[in-house]
C-alpha cells in the first residue's frame, strides 16, 4: 500500500510539473511585439520632399542593421519633377514593423529636402514619448531651420526595454512644413 502512494503522489506530482511547463511555454510564446505606424506630412507652400526608412537592429549604433521598410519617398516641387501640385505630401503607413528576439531596437529615420529659395522648418507632433516596456528617443534638433538646397534627419528610436508582455505602440507622427520665420 504505502508503495503504491508513493507511484500515485510521484505520478500526480510529474503530471502537474509537466502542465505547469506547458502553461509557462505558452504563455512565452503568446507575446506580441508590435508596432502600428501612419506617417502624415503637412506642406504649407514650400517646395519639399522626404526619404523615409525603417531599420531593425541588436544594438543602438545600428550597425547591421535589417531594414524593415524599404526606402519611402514623396516630393511637392514646382512641377520641374514628379509630384502633386496641391502641396501635399502622401501619408506614409509601412506595415511589418515589429520586434523580433535579439534585436530589440527600431529606428525610423526621414530625411527632408529643402527644394524652396527660403529656409523651412519642420514641426514633427503626436510622437510617442512613453510606453510601458519601451524606451523612446526622438531627435528632432535639425528640423528648425533647413536652408535652401540642404537636408536635415528626424529619428525616432525605439527600444525594448522589458519583454514580460506583449506590447503594441502606435507610432504616428504628423509633420508640418512651412517657411521658417
Amino acid at each position: 500500500m504505502k508503495k503504491k502512494f508513493k507511484l500515485l503522489a510521484t505520478i500526480g506530482s510529474l503530471c502537474l510539473a509537466i502542465s505547469l511547463m506547458a502553461i509557462g511555454v505558452y504563455a512565452a510564446a503568446s507575446v506580441s511585439l508590435n508596432v502600428t505606424s501612419n506617417v502624415t506630412f503637412n506642406a504649407e507652400s514650400v517646395f519639399v520632399g522626404y526619404k523615409g526608412k525603417i531599420e531593425r537592429a541588436s544594438s543602438r549604433d545600428f550597425t547591421s542593421p535589417e531594414e524593415l521598410v524599404a526606402e519611402h519617398e514623396d516630393w511637392v516641387t514646382n512641377g520641374d519633377t514628379t509630384s502633386t501640385s496641391s502641396g501635399t505630401l502622401t501619408a506614409w503607413t509601412p506595415s511589418e514593423v515589429s520586434f523580433e528576439e535579439g534585436k530589440q531596437f527600431i529606428k525610423y529615420t526621414i530625411t527632408f529636402q529643402n527644394n524652396s529659395g527660403f529656409n523651412i522648418k519642420v514641426v514633427s507632433s503626436n510622437v510617442p514619448t512613453s510606453q510601458e516596456g519601451v524606451t523612446i528617443t526622438e531627435n528632432n534638433s535639425s528640423l528648425a531651420s533647413i536652408t535652401p538646397d540642404a537636408t536635415a534627419t528626424w529619428t525616432l528610436t525605439l527600444e525594448l526595454t522589458d519583454v514580460s508582455g506583449s506590447i503594441n505602440i502606435d507610432v504616428n507622427p504628423i509633420f508640418t512644413i512651412s517657411a521658417a520665420a
